[in-house]
C-alpha cells in the first residue's frame, strides 16, 4: 500500500490574527507546520508528503521545513504552489505527487500538528476496508448543540448521529482527482475533501487522541502543551484526582445496569438515562480531576437528548473532553455499594468494559462491590450507590 500525505497549507490563516501566514506562526520557537510536517514524516504508513505553499512562497516553505524537519530515508517532502481554496491546493498537490489511481492520498490540514501515529494508521486502514469511496478521522460531537434565532437560542438539535470531521481525509488517488474535476467543473466549493462525495460513501473513524486544529489564538496553550508532551521537554508531569459519587433508587419494571452491563435482577436502577451509577460515578470522577464540571453539567436531566441514554456512551464523551484538555487517564478505583445481587460474576467483565473506554490497560482498572451491612436505605436494598476514584495526568503548559 502507498500512500502520499498532502498538507493544504496556502491559506492566510486571517482569522488567527498574526503578521505572518498562520502555518508559519511559532509553537515552542518552532513553525507550525513544521510540527506538522514532522508527524507526517515519522508515521511509517506515509510515503511521500505534498505541502501546498502560499503563493510565492514555496521555496521560502521547503527551506524551512528542510531546516525543521528530520529526514526519513525514502520519504520525499515536495513544496508546491498552492491555489486559492483549498481544493485548488488539494488538487495541484495531488498533481505533484504524480500518485497511482490506486494509491491512498491523506489529505491533512497544516494547522493540525498533534496528530498521532496510531489515529493516523487508523484512518488509512478504514479506508482500505472500507469498500467506499476513504475514510475521515474525526469525533462524535458531545456538545449540546442549539439554534440560534434573532439572537436567542432556538431548538436543540439531536447530536446522536454527527460527527465532527477532522483530518486526515483519505481516499484513492484516482477517487479523490475526478471528484475534484468534478467540483471544478460545476464549480462548486467544498470546506472539505469527504464532501466531494455522495453521503454514505465515506467511514467515519473516530480519534483516540487530540487532534487540535490552530484557529485562534485561544487554542495555542492547549496545542503547546499537547506538543510539549509528545516531545518529552522538561517539566514535571502535572497530576490530578477526582472523586466521583451516585446514587439511585432501586424499582421495578427497570433493567439494571452496572458498568456497561446488563445484571439480572428484579429491578433495575431508576434515573433520566439508564442510570448506571458505577459509569457516573467514574464520569464525575473524570470530570473534576480535569476541572470540568459535573455530569449535570453536560448531560442535565431536562435536556431530553440523554434520556434512556447508554451510561457507556456518556462516559466515552467524557473522556474525549478529557482527552481534548490534555488529560490522559492512568487508573480507575470504582466501588458499588449495594446489598444483592452478588457482584462477583460480572467483576471481569465490567473491568474489561471500561478499561476499553478509558483507554486503560484492564490491570489499572478495578472495580469491587460491597454492601452497607443492612444499614439505612442502602442496607434496605431500596437503591444503589458508587464511588470512583481516577488519577489523570498531563504535561503542564
Amino acid at each position: 500500500m502507498t500512500v502520499h500525505a498532502i498538507v493544504p497549507a496556502a491559506g492566510e490563516g486571517r482569522r488567527y490574527g498574526a503578521d505572518r501566514p498562520k502555518q508559519f506562526s511559532l509553537l515552542l520557537d518552532r513553525p507550525l507546520l513544521a510540527w506538522t510536517v514532522e508527524r507526517l514524516v515519522a508515521a511509517p504508513v506515509i510515503d511521500r508528503v505534498v505541502v501546498a505553499a502560499p503563493a510565492g512562497r514555496a521555496s521560502q516553505t521547503q527551506e524551512m521545513l528542510a531546516a525543521e524537519v528530520g529526514p526519513r530515508p525514502g520519504v520525499a517532502v515536495v513544496t508546491v504552489e498552492g491555489g486559492r481554496r483549498r481544493q485548488d491546493s488539494v488538487a495541484v498537490a495531488l498533481a505533484a505527487a504524480a500518485a497511482a489511481p490506486a494509491d491512498w492520498v491523506a489529505v491533512h490540514d497544516g494547522a493540525r500538528p498533534c496528530l498521532s501515529a496510531v489515529d493516523l494508521e487508523a484512518v488509512v486502514q478504514a479506508a482500505a476496508k472500507s469498500g467506499g469511496e476513504g475514510a475521515v478521522l474525526g469525533r462524535p460531537v458531545s456538545d449540546t448543540l442549539k439554534t440560534v434565532e434573532s439572537g436567542r437560542l432556538g431548538a436543540t438539535v439531536a447530536r446522536a448521529a454527527l460527527f465532527r470531521a477532522e483530518t486526515p481525509q483519505v481516499f484513492r488517488a484516482g477517487g479523490l482527482a475526478a471528484a475534484l474535476d468534478r467540483a471544478a467543473a460545476d464549480d462548486i466549493d467544498v470546506s472539505d475533501e469527504s464532501s466531494l462525495f455522495e453521503p454514505g460513501s465515506v467511514a467515519a473513524v473516530a480519534a483516540s487522541q487530540p487532534n487540535p486544529k490552530l484557529t485562534d489564538p485561544s487554542d495555542r496553550a492547549t496545542i503547546e502543551a499537547l506538543l510539549r508532551r509528545s516531545r518529552g521537554a522538561p517539566g514535571d508531569v502535572e497530576t490530578a484526582i477526582g472523586h466521583g459519587y451516585d446514587v439511585h433508587r432501586l424499582v421495578a419494571g427497570r433493567p439494571l445496569v452496572l458498568g456497561g452491563q446488563r445484571i439480572l435482577h428484579d429491578t433495575g436502577l431508576d434515573g433520566h438515562s439508564d442510570a448506571d451509577v458505577v459509569l457516573h460515578a467514574i464520569g464525575d470522577a473524570l470530570l473534576g480531576a480535569a476541572g470540568l464540571g459535573d455530569l449535570g453539567v453536560h448531560f442535565p436531566p431536562s435536556d431530553e437528548t440523554w434520556r434512556g441514554a447508554d451510561s457507556s456512551d456518556l462516559l466515552q464523551r467524557i473522556v474525549e473532553l478529557v482527552r481534548e484538555h490534555g488529560f490522559a487517564v492512568r487508573n480507575c478505583d470504582v466501588t458499588l455499594i449495594a446489598e444483592r445481587p452478588r457482584m462477583a460474576p460480572y467483576r471481569t467483565v465490567i473491568e474489561e468494559h471500561v478499561a476499553r473506554l478509558l483507554g486503560l490497560d484492564p490491570a489499572r482498572m478495578n472495580f469491587k462491590a460491597t454492601t452497607h451491612e443492612g444499614l439505612g436505605a442502602l442496607g434496605r436494598g431500596e437503591g444503589m450507590a458508587a464511588e470512583a476514584v481516577v488519577l489523570v495526568e498531563r504535561q503542564p503548559i
